[in-house]
């Protein structure tokens, strides 16, 4: 599944010819000089940011946004941990071995065992990074989609929460340095190893994708990487052109990460001889959890009827879901709940966000008194969507789904027949790009690979930037761990490095 460079080259069509992209910019004057420069303000650079200057390291990190955080500002971060405290606590019977084999198993076999193994390892010796630098978690320990263990822990304030506790931590920090509106445009090489960054200070931030590649605003400076340089840039899902090359129905779906999520870093690194690979997968998400789709009833509003496993996996109901609206008109599937099922959710805050419309782009859930007045609301045929329940109903308390083989039970809970006295609950699935798999193939060390499968001196890249662990689908709540970990580990391996 790796992508070509011809393939890779055609989504960077800016970019000269395959030689010209592999021929380095070397290094000339330097305008600044730090031990370790991040790139990047989500998750996995502060950690790394971090994990530098704790080693002693001077650390400038670096974000071309006005503000910091980037996607993990909006996120759950949800945390898949191994050996947590809440874990032993409750006596969950756990192991690295047992997360990386689901991890793997959910890739579709296009997954990194080895890097997952290398993730789950370090989960519980991040999560104790995390507490003692004032992260709190909110108690629960949760089993969800594609988890073989209770093994999920929740931050306080989710992604919001965790980056503000960090982020007073880091103010203690006065070797690190913290600069908004700069922009990485270029990896400087010294030799063969990467020696620093020629930036843009004073970007002004264009929330239009297309302007990535034409905005030259900012004043050009060299800044000198002593010891390395690391690339925790995100993903590139905001950037349609980009995706669609790929994947051409990506151009039309919609988007909740940063506006900074281009492919703008991806191409510097590609220029500066890193590989890239996955760029054709993808993932998606809902306003509602994934794992509490499967409380409810999924209703094509053209027919009035299922058609398929509300328990399905994350990318194959927005498959399913997308498919259906190419046939029907482009009309929306919604989903029908009842008071039963809300309460089953494993996350109640995102269902009050719902219901008070407070949870974005097709994220509000409505409650209606009757079938006739939900149908009505999404354009269904009321006698129909009346007949669709009481066959699930019926199917549910048989203990089956003859229709599409729904599993019935989820994380030790049942699921139950919808109470057709009411009230109802609906809400649209208009699946959301919120994660692209694809990046820099790395190493365990976090090091980013050239094209023959070198690492290349002095460059590391982790979190969504890097590519090919979690393959064709990133299972619920792994994407903070692989942020973390790899942050945690190329910024301790960064300022290892001989400056």
């Amino acid at each position: 599944m790796t992508t070509s460079r011809r393939r890779f080259l055609a989504a960077a069509a800016a970019l000269p010819a395959a030689p010209s992209v592999l021929a380095r910019t070397a290094a000339t004057d330097w305008d600044e000089t730090f031990d370790v420069v991040v790139v990047g303000s989500g998750v996995a650079g502060t950690v790394a940011a971090i994990a530098a200057a704790e080693k002693g390291a001077k650390v400038l990190m670096i974000e071309k946004l006005n503000r910091t955080g980037g996607t993990s500002r909006f996120s759950g971060l949800n945390f898949a941990c191994v050996g947590s405290p809440e874990q032993k606590k409750r006596g969950v019977k756990d192991s690295p071995e047992a997360l990386a084999r689901d991890m793997f198993r959910v890739s579709g076999g296009v997954g990194n065992y080895e890097l997952a193994l290398v993730m789950a390892k370090n989960t519980a010796r991040v999560e104790k990074f995390f507490t003692d630098r004032g992260v709190r978690w909110d108690g629960r320990l949760l089993k969800l989609g594609g988890h073989s263990a209770e093994r999920c822990l929740i931050p306080e304030g989710d992604g919001a929460g965790l980056l503000a506790a960090l982020t007073k931590y880091m103010a203690g920090l006065k070797n690190l340095t913290v600069r908004t509106s700069c922009k990485a445009d270029e990896v400087l090489f010294d030799k063969d190893r990467a020696a620093g960054l020629l930036v843009r200070e004073n970007y002004a931030f264009s929330e239009d994708p297309r302007d990535d590649e034409k905005n030259r605003t900012g004043t050009p400076r060299r800044i000198r990487a002593l010891r390395a340089v690391i690339f925790a840039t995100g993903g590139y899902a905001r950037d349609r052109a980009f995706r669609a090359v790929e994947v051409p129905f990506l151009d039309g779906v919609s988007t909740t990460t940063s506006p900074g999520a281009t492919a703008g870093a991806l191409k510097t690194l590609v220029r500066a001889g890193a590989r890239a690979m996955h760029l054709s997968l993808y993932r998606f998400a809902y306003p509602l959890p994934t794992e509490d789709m499967v409380w409810g009833v999924l209703i094509d509003p053209t027919t009035g009827t299922r058609f398929m496993s509300e328990g399905a996996s994350r990318n194959e109901l927005a498959v399913g879901t997308l498919q259906r609206r190419l046939t029907n008109g482009d009309k929306k599937p919604f989903m029908i709940y009842d008071e039963k099922a809300l309460g089953k959710f494993h996350n109640l805050n995102r269902v009050g966000r719902s219901l008070n419309g407070l949870n974005g782009l097709d994220g509000t859930m409505f409650r209606f008194d009757t079938i006739e007045a939900l149908a009505a609301h999404y354009g269904a045929d009321p006698a129909k969507v009346k007949q669709t329940l009481e066959a699930y109903n019926r199917d549910v308390a048989a203990g089956r789904d003859e229709a599409f083989g729904k599993p019935l039970e989820r994380t030790e809970r049942k699921v139950e027949p919808i109470d057709m006295k009411g009230p109802f609950f609906g809400i649209v699935i208009s699946p959301r790009l919120n994660y692209t798999p694809g990046g820099i193939r790395t190493n365990e060390k976090a090091q980013a690979l050239d094209w023959n499968g070198n690492p290349i001196p002095g460059l590391y890249v982790a979190g969504e930037a890097a590519g090919g662990l979690h393959g064709q689908e990133r299972m619920t709540a792994c994407s903070m761990p692989d942020c973390s970990v790899f942050g945690l580990i190329a910024g301790e391996n960064a300022a290892a490095e001989h400056a």
